[in-house]
């Protein structure tokens, strides 16, 4: 084998390693199956909730807003 393709190999391991940890270690997501979930179809839906000064507002851990809540958040299977 050449020097090159053991370079190859080291950087295919490295970012198929990397991505598995991302996979492994990311936070689940799910809502809980609540009738305001349930039907909630807009993000200003979840907000009349989840926004400052609301019943259940975001804490400040969460990361930035995406344009979808349901592009992070997810019904749990089953």
């Amino acid at each position: 084998m050449k020097t090159r393709d053991i370079h190859f190999l080291i950087m295919v391991v490295v970012v198929v390693g990397f991505l598995v940890i991302l996979s492994v270690t990311g936070r689940q997501r799910y809502l809980t199956r609540t009738p305001p979930h349930l039907s909630a179809a807009s993000d200003m839906e979840c907000f009349s909730c989840h926004d400052e000064g609301k019943q259940f507002p975001m804490t400040k851990e969460h990361p930035l807003r995406k344009k979808n809540c349901r592009q992070c958040h997810r019904f749990e299977r089953g």
